[in-house]
């Protein structure tokens, strides 16, 4: 199948549909799609691995299981930066989607725990790199005024993904094995496949960034990301990454549990983790837009003071209605940010680093998310009064947003550069607004 001539082109145009902008951003919303059903998955059918009478696996078997999917997406942004700013956005990005299909195909067909095991590995991999492929790619063919919205678009098929695969759980695999809802992400992966060969666009930026610095090889990927004078922010970023993926991954497995220590009962708890998230979804789309206009680090370092007052708040006795909008704030604040500081990331490294950079913070970042379920068990195994629950789960975002203010205007990019005309002029890390 021959590849559209715009698509190989890449480039920048108005982000009409049938540009490579527009067309970027219609298969990375659906690659991102593919992203959230393939993770949220394994949730989706833990009750149904735990009745598979031919395996007998206990609750700690699953637990384990499911813990090989971010081991494997840490993995895999660590590593995949390095091979896209060499090889491309474009062809990393179809090499990882072809590694989720396989890891889902392998867990449908799995005959022991083992091999679904492994497929969960692969499919870890694959989502791991996706993103430090593909959002530098978004990135660099958005138009100069809409890049954090064309981010926040895109991230949003995270959360498409995601319900679409609990809808499957609840609907087709009603009296039928798990294998099923594995076998539907394989065969979705296989469908995107050859549409995102076709349409997906690699960048002219890419391009003649890699032919620019092709004799020196340390001015690109992880040589560049980790050495003076880069090797500061990085540092700066994968703590802030880090530290949004504490909260997230934290408040999304805790927030009901939190909310019954406040003695609200479990259906209220429940409806909050869905308000938790629909704010993430559309407050972030909204913190985009202010993100384009004013810059990356006010509206990250809001987005982190946004969630901790919120999640503060809620441990107060409030009416209803009110309760359930300071939840909508902290899900545009505290689960939201990330989609912003992907962008941060990006406008603060040359092209030919930008990936790495991406896959070195978010592969730090990982930490975060696995340590924020365990320390948010262990405040609440801790018996402390409920307000104390809530304050210490804010902490993180109060660290995350003291980290964005006092590290803001101190990356290397564009340092004795001339000034951008007023034209072409957008706020990087480097000149923060």
């Amino acid at each position: 199948m021959s590849t559209p001539a715009f698509a190989r082109r890449g480039g920048r145009s108005s982000p009409g549909p049938s540009s490579p902008a527009g067309t970027a951003l219609a298969v990375g919303l659906a690659v991102m799609t593919l992203e959230g059903f393939d993770l949220v998955a394994f949730g989706a059918t833990t009750p149904l691995l735990l009745d598979y009478r031919p395996w007998h696996l206990s609750v700690a078997l699953v637990g384990l299981l499911g813990s090989l999917t971010p081991i494997g997406m840490l993995v895999g942004s660590l590593l995949v930066g390095q091979f896209t700013d060499r090889f491309g956005r474009r062809r990393t990005t179809l090499i990882s989607i072809g590694a989720v299909s396989a890891g889902m195909f392998a867990c449908a067909v799995a005959p022991v725990p083992s091999q679904f095991g492994a497929g969960r590995f692969v499919v870890g991999l694959g989502v791991g790199a996706i993103y430090p492929a593909m959002g530098p790619l978004i990135f660099e063919l958005a138009p100069a005024g809409r890049k954090n919205l064309f981010s926040g678009i895109v991230q949003c098929g995270t959360a498409v993904g995601g319900s679409f695969a609990a809808l499957v759980a609840n609907t087709v695999l009603t009296g039928h094995s798990f294998h099923l809802e594995y076998l539907v992400g394989g065969i979705a992966g296989l469908l995107l496949l050859p549409v995102a060969f076709a349409w997906l666009p690699e960048s002219t930026e890419y391009h003649r960034a890699v032919g620019a610095s092709a004799p020196v090889p340390d001015r690109r990927g992880v040589w560049l990301v980790l050495k003076p004078p880069y090797l500061g922010t990085t540092a700066m970023f994968c703590a802030m990454a880090a530290l949004s993926f504490l909260l997230i991954f934290g408040v999304n497995t805790w927030l009901p549990q939190l909310m019954q220590t406040a003695d609200y009962p479990l259906q209220d708890s429940q409806t909050f983790l869905i308000l938790l998230n629909l704010g993430a979804t559309v407050g972030g789309l909204a913190m985009s837009l202010l993100a384009d206009r004013a810059g990356s680090r006010g509206p990250i370092t809001a987005c982190f003071l946004l969630g901790a007052v919120a999640i503060v708040t809620m441990s107060t006795r409030l009416p209803l209605p009110a309760l359930y909008a300071i939840v909508i704030v902290g899900g545009c604040g505290a689960v939201g940010v990330q989609g912003l500081i992907n962008v941060y990331i990006s406008r603060s490294y040359p092209v030919t680093a930008r990936a790495s950079a991406v896959g070195v913070a978010l592969g730090v970042g990982r930490i975060g998310a696995i340590a924020g379920p365990t320390l948010g068990g262990w405040i609440l195994a801790a018996g402390l009064q409920p307000r104390w629950n809530f304050i210490l789960f804010a902490v993180p975002a109060v660290l995350g947003a003291a980290l964005t203010l006092a590290a803001g205007g101190r990356t290397p990019r564009n340092q004795g550069r001339p000034a951008p005309s007023p034209r072409a002029k957008e706020p990087t890390a480097g000149h923060p607004q």
